[in-house]
């Protein structure tokens, strides 16, 4: 093989090796992003919780509004492409592993971090859409900060994202798991299955 062939073929390795760390590094920011702690370094876990009020597309809603219930939370929004989709599938699926009688007592709520293009009504249909369980609600931007601030949840829409219309949202993937009582009583991971999220909201339903 000539020297040139040799160098060719270097090039091209040099070339997949470059490729596959970069892809490494974005899936690597891709798991930090949505799974890290995000909680404020100033709060323990037993700190954060506590009631609010945002809105759906029949009115006013508030976490109080289902006391007794079990709750099912998380922060997302309409245009996420992956992670939103697959974490509403979760709860879809753990819901339905659940029976009438455990239904009755479980509320799933998806709120979303990008009140500028989630309108409630199309909130209500995205919900609907996963679970008959599940409401959509929002808000102005300081009522999801605020609520965002209470569960230790985190979002970000950069200025320079903000000026797209397709613009992202960066944000924290968790499931906030609430008791009867309303106090809060898990954040699980964004790797959590089915199973897992059933499971947690099984055993706190049996402790009604």
């Amino acid at each position: 093989m000539s020297d040139h062939q040799q160098g060719s073929q270097r090039a091209i390795k040099l070339t997949i090796l470059g490729v596959l760390l970069a892809l490494g590094v974005v899936v690597g920011l891709f798991v930090l992003t949505v799974d890290a702690d995000f909680d404020s370094p100033n709060k323990s876990f037993a700190d954060l919780g506590g009631d609010f009020t945002l809105q759906s597309a029949d009115g006013a809603v508030s976490l109080s509004d289902f006391r007794g219930k079990v709750v099912v939370m998380y922060f997302g929004f309409l245009s996420c492409p992956e992670v939103c989709p697959n974490s509403m599938g979760v709860i879809s699926a753990a819901l339905n592993r659940l029976s009438e009688q455990e239904l009755a007592s479980t509320q799933a709520m998806l709120v979303s971090v990008d009140p500028a293009r989630d309108s409630v009504d199309a909130l209500a249909d995205h919900a609907r859409f996963y679970h008959p369980k599940v409401i959509g609600l929002t808000g102005s931007t300081e009522d999801i900060d605020q609520v965002t601030r209470q569960y230790g949840a985190y979002y970000n829409i950069s200025d320079i994202e903000a000026q797209r219309e397709d613009y992202g949202v960066e944000h924290s993937s968790r499931y906030y798991v609430i008791d009867q009582r309303g106090e809060l009583i898990a954040a699980m991971r964004h790797s959590t299955t089915p199973n897992e999220l059933y499971t947690q909201l099984s055993e706190l339903l049996s402790q009604g």
